[in-house]
């Protein structure tokens, strides 16, 4: 396995509606071979809010039946509402409209999934409010916020910076992890001239008790933003958020270079502001490194690109996967995130030295119920070696069992039969994954429904 480069997501975002998922083949039958390697992906071009939505299609194949599903947000589709059935016709590229189910209106946000019973699929999802995003004049940059001060089971008080003007927001709470998303509706504010406000919110009474609480914000223009709370007084009101005042704008980023097992990580940062003091932890996966093992402290100097090594704590020594995280402690707010695997790589991140572009597929061929599962791989570079682990449906076969390991040799197409590991037998659906380990960072994932095909 090799470090991957990933770019941080901040807590806040300016919505865009047009993002297409690829959605790898599914349960693909080993009899069809003209179009035995496209990918069909979506993209959202309108909604009418709780009525309908417009999608546009790329790589369909021809002549296929589509069943258009949609449900809640984050299903991806699967098992939700049977809206519409859809002829791809001529394939390609095309517009279609689709009604929106009473049983979702007044959503926040809905998953639709188109899938055929050969096993093309493409899923995607959409905010249920009029698109695209309306630009605001004048306005530019991201709207943060930081939290400045809790009292426990009863309010919350924020710092924004950068708000839009003259947005209507409404705000609402829900469960850690959930970034907000269907919560708790707790207060509507109008920015106003936008800029750098403190509010205070109160918390519902179904999230007192809880450790943590996120919240979120979000407007009709398709600003929003979240962050998350620890649900305890606090006893000092930390300093109101203030941008750096060199014209600095954007925000930080960094990416995984190299990676020495549970020894040290190095990374190359970008865009880093003038002569901030940041704080830099590592935790847990999943965690992006809030409150993690503080690991070192740094002042960005001039700012902009620079690389670091920093020491990999020893209590996560032996962890598969590492967040790391560094925040400004100079009053600005600015953070970014990221993780790595955590296994030794030879240097930075290589692709393929031979001309490759693109990056490696593969569909399921076949399935014998708790034994093995076929597969067929479109567009694998040559001479790379993959390991191959399966784990349970949901995380993408993440730190899963490695059940075989192989070299791609000439690439491109080829068919290959896994065994199921025994601690998966029985399961309803089994992730699968392929990592190149040969440092170019390259790797595919798929799922498959654990029941034998004919």
């Amino acid at each position: 396995m090799t470090a991957k480069l990933y770019k941080p997501i901040l807590h806040w975002a300016v919505r865009i509606v047009s993002v297409v998922v690829i959605a790898a083949l599914a349960l693909f039958p080993a009899t069809i071979t003209s179009q035995a390697y496209t990918i069909p992906t979506f993209s959202i071009s309108a909604v009418v809010p709780d009525t309908s939505v417009t999608v546009v299609t790329a790589n369909f194949p021809a002549n296929t039946d589509f069943t258009v599903r949609m449900g809640a947000y984050g299903t991806l589709g699967i098992g939700g509402i049977a809206v519409a059935t859809l002829n791809s016709g001529t394939g390609g590229a095309f517009s279609a409209t689709f009604s929106i189910p009473a049983s979702l209106v007044g959503s926040q946000q809905i998953a639709i999934r188109l899938e055929s019973s050969n096993g093309y699929y493409a899923y995607n999802w959409f905010y249920n409010n009029t698109s695209p995003a309306t630009p605001i004049p004048g306005y530019s940059g991201i709207p943060t916020f930081s939290i400045t001060s809790v009292e426990a089971d009863k309010k919350v008080t924020v710092q924004t910076s950068n708000l839009p003007p003259s947005q209507e927001f409404t705000v609402r709470m829900g469960a850690y992890g959930s970034y907000g998303i269907g919560g708790v509706a707790v207060a509507t504010f109008n920015s106003g001239t936008g800029g750098s406000q403190s509010i205070t919110f109160d918390i519902p009474a179904s999230l007192a008790g809880s450790t943590k609480i996120a919240i979120r914000m979000d407007c009709p223009a398709g600003y929003y933003g979240y962050n998350w709370f620890w649900n305890n007084t606090t006893t000092t009101t930390p300093e109101p958020v203030t941008p750096p005042a060199d014209g600095y704008s954007g925000f930080p980023t960094f990416s995984i270079t190299d990676v020495v097992a549970d020894d040290t990580v190095t990374i190359t940062a970008a865009n880093l502001p003038k002569d901030q003091d940041f704080i830099v932890r590592m935790g847990a996966y999943g965690t992006y490194g809030v409150g993690g093992v503080e690991v070192a402290t740094f002042n960005s100097g001039d700012g902009g690109a620079a690389s670091m090594t920093f020491d990999i704590p020893a209590s996560l020594a032996g962890s598969y996967q590492i967040a790391i995280r560094m925040d400004s402690t100079s009053g600005s707010g600015l953070y970014a995130y990221n993780w790595f695997f955590n296994n030794t790589t030879s240097g930075a991140v290589t692709p393929p030295a031979d001309g490759y572009t693109g990056f490696p597929t593969f569909s399921i061929t076949a399935v014998v119920k708790d034994t093995t599962v076929t597969v067929a791989t479109a567009n694998l570079p040559k001479d790379q070696n993959f390991s191959v682990r399966m784990g349970a449906y949901g995380t993408y076969a993440i730190g899963g069992v490695e059940v075989a390991t192989f070299n791609s040799g000439a690439g491109g197409a080829q068919s290959m039969t896994f065994t199921i590991p025994a601690s998966l037998a029985g399961s309803g659906q089994i992730a699968i994954r392929m990592d190149s380990t040969s440092g170019s960072g390259l790797f595919a994932y798929n799922w498959f429904w654990n029941n034998s095909t004919p």
